[in-house]
């Protein structure tokens, strides 16, 4: 890699093309593909205010980046790994979640038809032995790109479909509104 100066820089043909085929995936994390697009700014002759401007951090950020860039490559990009308890919602976790969601609660022995996510987190507790509270929950299928929300519960299923169309012919018949005004007795 070449450098002129602070303000520029020449990659070689390979890494230039290594950065553009990094930032065609899709599944590149949001601060990794913002630092790619600072290296690729610089390459293309941006200066560092014209990059801080659209990335809205400091001229001196981007040069603590570029300077990881020009040391270790796309590498050096990255977050570091951070510290904390691991996770407790584990591959053998999500994959029991993901089995019960794609489950009816009826083919389980259970005596509801839906799934909530209290209902859930109990349910896969009992079969993992790992307790995850149901907001967290929510949070984990919807990483899992299912649908979440409360159930709408109806009694549609139960009606008459004769009766509702008479209801709704008496209904037309009086105005729509059941009577004929607000003063009439």
């Amino acid at each position: 890699m070449d450098e002129t100066n602070d303000d520029t820089m020449v990659l070689p043909a390979q890494q230039r093309e290594a950065v553009e085929a990094m930032l065609r995936r899709r599944d590149l994390a949001p601060r990794l593909r913002e630092r790619l697009e600072m290296v690729k700014g610089l390459t293309l002759g941006e200066d560092l205010a014209t990059i801080a401007r659209w990335s809205g951090r400091s001229p001196r950020t981007i040069g603590h980046w570029l300077r990881r860039f020009r040391a270790d490559g796309i590498a050096a990009l990255a977050d570091a790994p951070r510290s904390g308890r691991p996770a407790r919602a584990d591959a053998a976790y999500q994959a029991a979640l993901v089995a019960a969601l794609d489950t009816d609660p009826r083919s389980l022995g259970l005596l509801f038809d839906v799934w909530t996510s209290a209902r859930l987190s109990t349910y896969v507790a009992e079969t993992t032995g790992v307790r995850i509270c149901p907001g967290w929950l929510r949070v984990l299928i919807g990483r899992q790109r299912f649908a979440v929300g409360r159930p709408k519960h109806t009694l549609t299923h139960r009606q008459d479909a004769d009766e509702i169309a008479a209801f709704d012919a008496e209904m037309a018949q009086v105005g729509g509104k059941g009577g004929s005004g607000a003063g009439a007795v």
